[in-house]
């Protein structure tokens, strides 16, 4: 585990970006991969009470971010964060949790595992307060401002009404910083905020490359196609042809489903001594095959 750092103003390791808002933190507690700061940072944020396609989405936009080499920034609160934070390190990419507690004092407690993996997996976790420092909701609101501050645009998958989400997307707003926003039905009580922030200005994006657009700076990279199992075809199967017209009337009742010379001759209008005969040469010259229960016939690829 890597030791806890403290990051001046002063110091080059410092965010550049974060010095250009309004009140920039004196300085960061960091844990973690701290050249990640200065990288290219996309924010995903949204909903605590997510919705299931709220999950969705964060993946996908995640997902999709990440092979682009973007950094994904979130405040490790349950809901999206959360999601941002765990689709990012399953996809071997980078992220920072910007936290609105201590670095000691880790909440919400269901995220303590994940606080863990961040560092462990080459990512991030920052804070402007001491490291026993507890959360509360006054830190949410100041840590928000930090979300943006380090990033070039904000995505914002879901916001209800007056939302600590919208809230970030405010405080970004006044930043100078580029908001995206998904759109949502107007009935969806999880897309007030989008909704409201598309009013406002925000681009409504559908893919990542609408984001990477945005950016001069930036090249997208059209992610690899989906690779398509080289199955080896089953070979198919068919009887042999005979050609002989004779034989045929015997042959015909003869398929993969063993029968016997009973059920042969009660089909056939040929006697006993004249079905044998024909059995016995279709057998000889390979069509059929003699098995228990009576005969069937012999497959040939097609």
């Amino acid at each position: 585990m890597k030791k806890l750092e403290i990051i001046k103003f002063e110091d080059d390791k410092y965010p550049k970006l974060l010095r250009n808002i309004k009140n920039p933190p004196t300085q960061l507690y960091a844990q973690g991969n701290i050249e990640l700061l200065n990288s290219n940072i996309i924010s995903i944020i949204g909903s605590r009470s997510c919705s299931e396609n709220g999950i969705k989405l964060a993946n996908k936009f995640t997902k999709e971010l990440v092979y682009q080499d973007i950094t994904i920034a979130s405040g490790m609160a349950v809901g999206i964060d959360t999601v941002a934070h765990k689709t990012a390190l399953e996809e071997k990419g980078k992220t920072i949790a910007v936290l609105g507690n201590g670095l000691k004092n880790i909440f919400p407690k269901e995220n303590i595992k994940l606080f863990h993996q961040i560092i462990e997996q080459g990512g991030l976790v920052i804070s402007e307060y001491p490291p026993k420092e507890k959360a509360n909701s006054n830190h949410f609101l100041e840590r928000n401002r930090i979300v943006s501050g380090i990033s070039f645009g904000i995505l914002v998958i879901e916001a209800a009404h007056r939302s600590g989400t919208s809230v970030t997307a405010k405080l970004a707003m006044e930043q100078g910083k580029k908001i995206f926003a998904l759109p949502h039905e107007i009935s969806d009580s999880h897309g007030v905020g989008t909704n409201r922030l598309i009013k406002k200005g925000a681009k409504v994006i559908t893919t990542a490359k609408d984001i990477i657009s945005e950016f001069p700076f930036l090249t997208y990279k059209n992610p690899p196609k989906k690779k398509i199992e080289n199955f080896q075809q089953k070979p198919i199967f068919k009887r042999k042809k005979c050609t002989n017209k004779n034989y045929n009337e015997i042959y015909k009742f003869i398929t993969q489903k063993p029968i016997s010379l009973e059920e042969i001759y009660q089909k056939s209008n040929k006697n006993i001594a004249e079905i044998n005969q024909i059995l016995l040469i279709l057998e000889l010259e390979g069509y059929i095959k003699k098995k228990v229960g009576g005969y069937e016939c012999i497959l040939e690829k097609k």
